[in-house]
């Protein structure tokens, strides 16, 4: 009896081993293929994922820069268009001096009394053209005449084809109330100070006046 009734545990416990071996067996397995295969994949793929958005990430600041440079290339081309159209050039040289020629009036006692125009040294001036300083001078004139013919000067200076700004104009009636009432148009003396500027690679020239 002790023989036969022992029989079915001897059963159930070869029973259990073989479950034990069947469960056990398959989560070890499984246990390795996630230890060998799917954590380092996952590891992977997260680095890839965080790589791809760093990728991304750039490329989107790469895109926008491009857009940027495309707009600041449009508007750099449109300002360059209107200073063309709107602005006027820089003088090239003093050998071909337009403005001395335009703004120098013959004295004839009447129209024009006197004139004297002087000239500063060319020097250059900082930070005004990105690409290298521009050159300036002073052109002084000193006349004596009637109001027109000192704004026919002045007219004439900004009629110059080159950028001419006036700096200072200051006009002194001279003739007498009896002058006046004879000629009908006072006498004035006028100083007029102009600037003229020039285009950076300009020689240098000395000061120079003009009776």
């Amino acid at each position: 009896m002790n023989a036969l009734g022992s029989i079915p545990f001897r059963i159930r416990a070869a029973l259990d081993r073989d479950v034990m071996v069947w469960a056990v067996g398959p989560a070890l397995g499984a246990v390795l293929v996630t230890t060998l295969f799917v954590i380092p994949n996952y590891t992977r793929a997260l680095r890839m994922q965080d790589e791809a958005q760093q990728l991304e990430a750039v490329s989107g600041e790469n895109i926008s820069q491009r857009n940027n440079l495309k707009l600041m290339e449009r508007n750099v081309a449109a300002l360059r268009e209107e200073c063309s159209r709107r602005c006027r050039p820089l003088a090239e040289g003093t050998d071909r001096d337009h403005l001395l020629s335009a703004i120098t009036r013959p004295t004839d006692g009447a129209v024009v009394r006197e004139q004297s125009i002087r000239t500063s040294v060319l020097a250059p001036v900082d930070g005004i053209a990105a690409d290298g300083p521009v050159m300036r001078r002073e052109v002084t004139v000193e006349m004596t005449g009637t109001f027109d013919s000192v704004f026919g000067v002045v007219d004439a200076a900004e009629a110059v084809d080159q950028l001419v700004t006036p700096r200072a104009i200051e006009i002194v009636v001279m003739s007498s109330p009896a002058e006046q009432a004879t000629l009908g148009n006072p006498a004035v003396r006028a100083t007029m100070i102009f600037e003229e500027w020039f285009d950076r690679q300009a020689k240098p020239a000395k000061q120079e006046a003009r009776p």
